[in-house]
């Protein structure tokens, strides 16, 4: 109803005059209906009224913005910027809803800023993906993927899409997983196919489920705390990365971090290759030795 009586605004702003009888067949209601819109919007401040006679009809005030009656400067440029951020996770390259929203509100905007969620190589692919997901998320549409886990590597899941989530740098997708029977988070970045199914299930209104996740997965994992080393020719990336840091004399950079995930943080330290050295404490430094020493195994023939 609430698009309806938008509608109803927008095209009353566009022409001088237009019939119950045509805004009824445009929008398949009834005339009466009409009418009880009309006066919902005329109680809601719209100068909007109607002429009786041959050649009567509903009308709005001349040169009426809404702005003037409803909404003020600061919700207008919320809505607009909730808008736009939408449209960023949208295939459509057209912004006909959101210039004509503009129009309707009845001033220039600036944008202040500008988001594209895609990666920089990727931006169709990423479009894509996004698309699919949000077809079966408002669609009820179970889902097939391949995803790969920790440790099982690529795996094969039925899931119940519910909502899309962004958290650390990355986005997620909170569903239900048949397999699992229970509800999971899978980084959108290891999904590697996707295919929404024909058939449904049944939706379910669900809160803010990254709450969820501090809850269930509480922070109370033993963390150990690590000291290292990184080379100036890497420091664009520790400082994206990470928090702690003090330049020494040398240049160099010392860095600080907690660690609670053994496998990660040598996976990680390794990523930087000989421009990282880890000071201390020793286990974690023995421990980035041996993996290097299997590494070296490998390449000996």
């Amino acid at each position: 109803m609430l698009n309806r009586l938008f509608q109803i605004v927008y095209l009353l702003m566009e022409k001088p005059q237009m019939t119950a009888k045509e805004l009824a067949d445009m929008f398949e209601v009834s005339e009466r209906t009409i009418y009880r819109d009309i006066d919902k919007l005329s109680i809601a401040g719209i100068p909007i009224y109607t002429n009786q006679g041959k050649h009567g009809g509903i009308s709005i005030l001349p040169d009426y913005v809404l702005n003037k009656a409803v909404l003020t400067t600061e919700e207008k440029n919320k809505i607009i910027e909730s808008l736009n951020a939408l449209n960023e996770v949208s295939l459509s390259a057209h912004n006909d809803s959101i210039s004509k929203l503009r129009s309707f509100l009845g001033e220039q905007y600036q944008d202040w800023i500008e988001i594209e969620f895609s990666s920089w190589g990727n931006s169709i692919e990423d479009a894509t993906i996004f698309e699919q997901i949000k077809k079966a998320i408002l669609g009820h549409c179970y889902m097939e993927i391949i995803y790969s886990g920790n440790q099982a590597g690529l795996v094969e899941r039925k899931i119940k899409p519910i909502k899309l989530c962004f958290k650390d740098q990355a986005w997620y997708l909170y569903a239900y997983c048949c397999l699992r029977e229970d509800y999971r988070f899978f980084k959108l970045k290891r999904i590697s196919r996707i295919n929404v199914l024909s058939d449904h299930f049944e939706p379910e209104m669900v809160g803010k489920v990254l709450k969820e996740v501090r809850n269930k997965y509480p922070d109370n994992l033993q963390s150990i705390q690590v000291t290292l080393e990184i080379s100036p020719e890497m420091a664009f990336r520790a400082y994206e990365e990470l928090r702690d840091i003090t330049v020494m004399e040398n240049g160099k950079l010392l860095c600080r971090i907690e660690v609670n995930d053994i496998d990660w943080f040598t996976s990680y330290v390794l990523s930087y290759g000989s421009k990282i050295r880890v000071l201390e404490p020793l286990e974690m430094k023995e421990k980035v030795k041996q993996e290097i020493e299997k590494m070296k195994y490998l390449y000996e023939d």
